[in-house]
Formats: structure tokens, sequence, C-alpha cells
């Protein structure tokens, strides 16, 4: 996921390079509520208190969902940046997106 990101940032033209910085940000923080996440099961093991795997599995999935769809949505932003002015250029959001 740090390699898509990265190719992504590369794309971003200098004057909207806060957006890349802003997504790395929100992808930091998924990374350190899931190893609280981690620790707190390793706690709770220890003290033992066992948490279903299915439950697991849904927290894990759900944080690498989350974080696939934030950066499909970054990188369709700067479609529309890179297409700015482009007339034959189908926008993937409506309200399109500001220089």
């Amino acid at each position: 996921m740090d390699k898509r990101l990265w190719e992504i940032q590369q794309r971003i033209s200098k004057e909207h390079k806060d957006l890349g910085k802003f997504v790395q940000h929100v992808l930091d923080e998924f990374d350190k509520k899931t190893d609280e996440h981690r620790r707190l099961s390793s706690s709770n093991a220890l003290a033992g208190i066992k948490t279903p795997g299915i439950a697991e599995k849904a927290f894990y999935d759900t944080v690498t969902e989350t974080k696939k769809w934030v950066l499909d949505v970054l990188e369709r932003t700067v479609q529309d940046f890179e297409h700015s002015g482009d007339k034959h250029w189908n926008k993937n959001f409506k309200d399109g997106v500001k220089e």
C-alpha cells in the first residue's frame, strides 16, 4: 500500500502536495490504531479474555478495505486534477476539483 501511495504522490502537482500528505497522515493513523488494537487484544489474551477470531478478522479486513478506499479516492481526485480543462474527460466527482 505504501508503494501505491508513493506512486500517486509522484503524480500530484506541486500545489496539491498537501493532499497526498493528508492521506499519508490518515493511513499512518490507521496503522497506529491497528497496533493499539493488537496490543489490547494481546493483553486481553494474557488476562484470559479471548476475542472471537471472526471479530478479529472483521476488524483487520475493515481496516484494509478502508485504506484501499482512501487510496482509490485520492487516485480519482488526482486523475481529475490531471485532466482539469479537458472537455472530453468524464469527471470522477460531479463537483469537480478546483485548481
